[in-house]
């Protein structure tokens, strides 16, 4: 038994990619984005206490926002890959040269940000939407448009602690914000302590307050601790040509991929509130359990590619591999666990946000978001899978690969739905089980990527 424990854990545990190599990272990034997907579950709740439409421009008015962010934040976020690899490879004074280059790439991308955002503002109209319900889809809109800044900045002093594996200041950042989300929003939605009740612009403001303090906490603590050793260089800060090209060459094909992926989820959400206010909150419902179900897997996601980055940059392709397969086996543990709360908890999860308000009546409601949570549960497993493929992907530098088969497929997804709902006149329930059957299908492409191995003779450190 003796000989058969320490086997399992030499397997399973042990070695630079093991399991005990990826907590220490993955487990603070879990809890960070625990916090950061509770951040907008409390929005959502409160919200529901105001009405369904202000619950559902927060779902709609907020992903549309990110939209316009994404790529850039995509690039700015993929220096963590980069500063990973420096770490692996004992070049420590370079980790914080690349983090000042990645704010300058936030800083000078901003405006552009703002030029998507008035393109990406008239998504609402297109969708058709209500009147009333586009009013305050582009309130919640550009609060969070114009503080878009703010992730930009945050994801860039935020990749030297993921690159370097030193996740825990990510983790009390995040949990920080998430307390000044919920004080905020309670206060400015319900209007307490003497503020006047602001509903939705409430809940816009308080998310605003809670990016900023998460950034300036990690903004902090990097100018601490990069100035000491081992990361500390003469004039890290110097203007690097080479650094920002490295970034922007292979971070713009996983920035590419966040926008496109983003705007079919977008087009999926819209399509979906086409149908109607009832439909429009069952759909935000789904997807709110959804990313609490979907988001922890990213703090997996991003200790996978730490590791794959640091062997990568060691020159250890082995355990590179060794640590995919860790995160493999915690995703798969945790999605089978999520699978048997959505199953058999459904009409629990479902009633938190359908409470008893006077003049709101939630039934159709009800009804239609526990199936479309049910259906759900399928997708989940495949979800985890996708995610630490292309987490170790991404790790190693095969961007573009990735960034192929991600966009090709979603892609076919949102024209599945969209053909679905506007073309076919299909249901609700046949257009979300069209989207399920896709998000399927996708985990297991991406994963025949991984199994190729064609990324383990990658070098990201070569010009």
């Amino acid at each position: 038994m003796k000989f058969h424990s320490t086997s399992l854990y030499k397997r399973h545990f042990a070695g630079p990619g093991g399991i005990s190599a990826l907590l220490p990272i993955a487990i603070p990034m879990i809890l960070s984005s625990i916090f950061d997907t509770a951040m907008m579950f409390i929005d959502r709740l409160f919200l529901a206490h105001v009405g369904k439409l202000e619950q559902a421009a927060a779902m709609s008015g907020g992903t549309t926002s990110w939209m316009a962010i994404t790529m850039f934040a995509g690039i700015v976020s993929y220096s963590s890959t980069i500063v990973a690899h420096h770490y692996g490879a004992d070049q420590k004074t370079e980790c914080p040269k690349v983090v000042y280059q990645a704010l300058r790439i936030a800083l000078f991308s901003f405006p552009l940000v703002l030029v998507i955002s008035w393109l990406a503002s008239h998504t609402f109209s297109w969708a058709r939407h209500a009147p009333e319900q586009q009013s305050l889809e582009l309130t919640y809109f550009w609060y969070m448009a114009f503080a878009g800044i703010c992730p930009l900045i945050r994801s860039a002093f935020a990749s030297f602690f993921s690159g370097i594996g030193k996740t825990r200041i990510i983790m009390v950042a995040s949990a920080i914000a998430c307390m000044v989300n919920i004080i905020a929003n309670y206060v400015l939605i319900f209007g307490k302590f003497g503020f006047p009740a602001m509903g939705l612009v409430g809940a816009a403001i308080g998310t605003v307050l809670s990016s900023i303090s998460m950034a300036a906490i990690i903004g902090i603590e990097f100018f601490r601790l990069s100035r000491k050793a081992p990361f500390a260089s003469p004039k890290p800060y110097v203007f690097n040509l080479g650094g920002i090209k490295r970034i922007i060459r292979y971070g713009f094909a996983n920035g590419l991929e966040n926008l496109l992926g983003m705007v079919s989820f977008v087009v999926i959400t819209v399509t979906f509130h086409s149908f109607g206010e009832d439909i429009a909150a069952a759909t935000t419902i789904t997807f709110n359990w959804d990313g609490v179900a979907f988001f922890p897997l990213l703090g997996i996601q991003i200790g996978v590619s730490t590791l794959v980055g640091q062997n990568m940059g060691a020159k250890n392709p082995d355990g590179a591999e060794q640590a995919a397969y860790s995160g493999f086996k915690l995703a798969l543990l945790y999605s089978g666990a999520v699978v048997i709360l959505f199953c058999t908890a459904t009409k629990f999860l479902v009633g938190l946000f359908t409470p008893d308000v006077p003049g709101i009546d939630y039934t159709v409601v009800k009804d239609i978001a526990f199936k479309m949570l049910r259906l759900a549960a399928f997708y989940i497993m495949s979800d985890s899978i996708y995610v630490v493929a292309a987490g170790a992907l991404r790790g190693a530098g095969d961007t573009f690969k990735v960034m192929l088969i991600s966009t090709i497929f979603h892609w076919i997804n949102a024209s599945a739905i969209c053909l679905s709902v506007y073309y076919f006149k299909f249901s609700h329930l046949t257009t979300w089980a069209i989207c399920v059957v896709g998000a399927v299908i996708g985990g297991f492409i991406i994963l025949a990527r991984f199994k190729l191995g064609h990324w383990k003779e990658l070098n990201l450190l070569e010009d």
